[in-house]
């Protein structure tokens, strides 16, 4: 449709009240949508904080449950639990000595470290005491203390 300069001067004449009409509704328009889209961005900006915020009270939660010492406690006792297990399950299996005794003695240390470590040990801690005594040859002259850990 394509016409002269004069019949779209006469167009616009006739219509303007229809135009301006057009005009102020697509404008209206486009301020209700754009008002929409902030709404729904601070909406979306407000979840993703109470999501972020719920994540690390969950995070924090978390790590607490299990650094609580009295967990830890149950999850050590359990671990050494499993590898005594694994150590018996050696000793009876049909390996070559050098093998049961590498897991026999891995066991004892461990066991030994464990113990040190525990105020709460089943095994009795012993002290080890020297006494040197100056003047007498076979008597020491100093008194030395140490701690060990019988081992069974």
């Amino acid at each position: 449709m394509a016409g002269t300069e004069e019949e779209f001067q006469d167009f616009v004449a006739k219509n303007r009240e229809l135009i301006e009409k057009i005009m102020f509704l697509q404008k209206e328009g486009v301020i209700e949508v754009t008002s929409a889209g902030r709404d729904a961005a601070h909406e979306a900006v407000h979840a993703v904080d109470d999501a972020r915020v719920k994540a690390e009270e969950f995070a924090k939660a978390t790590y607490t449950m299990f650094m609580d010492p009295e967990v830890q406690k149950h999850f050590m006792a359990m671990g050494m639990e499993l590898f005594m297990g694994l150590s018996a399950m050696v000793q009876k299996a049909p390996v070559p000595d050098f093998m049961k005794e590498a897991v026999g003695s891995t066991e004892r240390n461990w066991k030994d470290s464990a113990c040190k470590a525990n105020d709460q040990c089943g095994r009795a801690k012993v002290q080890k005491v020297e006494i040197k005594k100056e003047g007498a040859e076979d008597v020491p002259s100093e008194i030395k203390v140490t701690d060990y850990t019988k081992t069974e």
